[in-house]
Formats: C-alpha cells, sequence, structure tokens
C-alpha cells in the first residue's frame, strides 16, 4: 500500500534555508519520498508522542557522510498520509527540541 507524502509549511521553510547551504538537498529529498511513501515506519519513534512522530535520516550527496552524518526528517503518521514537519542537518543539531515538532503540528491543529 501506498502512503502520501505531505509537507508542511514549517518543513518547506526549514527545507528551503537548507538548500542555500546544500545545493542537493532536492535530490535527497526525492529519495526520501520514496522510501516513505512505501515504508513510513522505517523510522525510529520518537518517545513521548504515542507512535506517531518519527525521525529518520536522510542521507546528504552534499556532505558525503552517509546518512548518519546528513539530515534528519521528523514526521507524523496518520491515516496513510505522512507528513513531513522538520528538517535539520545533523552536523549542526545534535537533537531536535520538543517545542519546535509542537510548533510545527500546531500548522495541522493537532496537539500530542
Amino acid at each position: 500500500m501506498s502512503y502520501e507524502v505531505m509537507a508542511v509549511e514549517y518543513f518547506k521553510r526549514r527545507l528551503k534555508k537548507l538548500s542555500k547551504k546544500y545545493r542537493r538537498i532536492g535530490d535527497d529529498y526525492k529519495s526520501l519520498i520514496e522510501t516513505l511513501e512505501y515504508n513510513p515506519t522505517e523510522g525510529d519513534a520518537i518517545p513521548g508522542f504515542g507512535n506517531k512522530i518519527y525521525k529518520i535520516r536522510m542521507s546528504s550527496t552534499n556532505m558525503k557522510r552517509g546518512k548518519s552524518g546528513g539530515f534528519r526528517v521528523i514526521y507524523y503518521l496518520s491515516n496513510h498520509i505522512v507528513y513531513l514537519l522538520t528538517v535539520y542537518a545533523k552536523a549542526k543539531k545534535e537533537e531536535i527540541k520538543v517545542k519546535e515538532i509542537k510548533a510545527a503540528l500546531r500548522e495541522l491543529d493537532i496537539n500530542l
């Protein structure tokens, strides 16, 4: 079964900002979309959100560090739709704050 993948505005803004430094992030993003369409639970569930919020590694062809040194994408899974919430470079930020996840969820009118 194929899932629909949608990006919230917060994610789009973050991706656009990262694309200024990492020019090939668009190709990396397309590869991630293909993965999530067919296997949305491939990422790791983030504790405290009831197995609805996941994080997944996205490789970076610009950084040439593979998935572990590339990007992290946080997403919400609901009713066969994957909502991309935010993205960040692992080299710049080790962990994401809960308030940043909640800010992205507010765009979907969701309180977890």
